[in-house]
């Protein structure tokens, strides 16, 4: 029997849209190593391009005098913006896919559930409102509704 850590929970019972789920999250961090595998192989190939290797009677010391400084410092900011890029994905689809999040609402609510937002809400709810946010409220809510015309004057 297959337990993914969650006491009893086995993934062959799962419904079928938490299997789709799981996979999807799967898929999105399989591409994106893929992509940085890609990326990295890219970044050692244009490295191993621009190494400059003297003939026996030249020296080591200093760049042949047709060498691009700019072109090298462009090259070396776009293929490390590319690693840093791909890296980056891989680590937030890998962290997306171990807790289990699929968009950005529900990391907002599993950070708040982890960080014990949700109890601090259902507390501040329980609290009775005070007679001028009431007020407040009711009028915003009219105003969504569209139930501005029909109020009265106040003067």
């Amino acid at each position: 029997m297959l337990t993914a850590g969650f006491g009893n929970f086995k993934i062959n019972e799962a419904s079928d849209e938490y299997k789709l789920r799981r996979r999807t999250q799967m898929v999105c961090f399989l591409t994106a190593a893929g992509i940085t595998m890609l990326t990295s192989r890219f970044a050692y190939k244009s490295t191993i391009t621009r190494q400059f290797l003297p003939t026996f009677f030249q020296g080591n010391h200093s760049p042949p005098t047709s060498y691009n400084f700019t072109a090298d410092a462009a090259v070396a900011v776009g293929t490390g913006t590319l690693l840093a890029g791909s890296v980056s994905s891989m680590a937030i689809f890998g962290w997306c896919w171990i807790i289990d999040v699929s968009s950005f609402k529900e990391f907002g609510w599993k950070m708040k559930s982890l960080m014990g937002g949700d109890e601090r809400l259902r507390q501040l709810a329980l609290q009775p409102m005070d007679e001028e946010s009431a007020s407040i409220q009711d009028g915003l809510n009219d105003l969504l509704e569209g139930k501005y015309d029909d109020m009265p004057d106040s003067q």
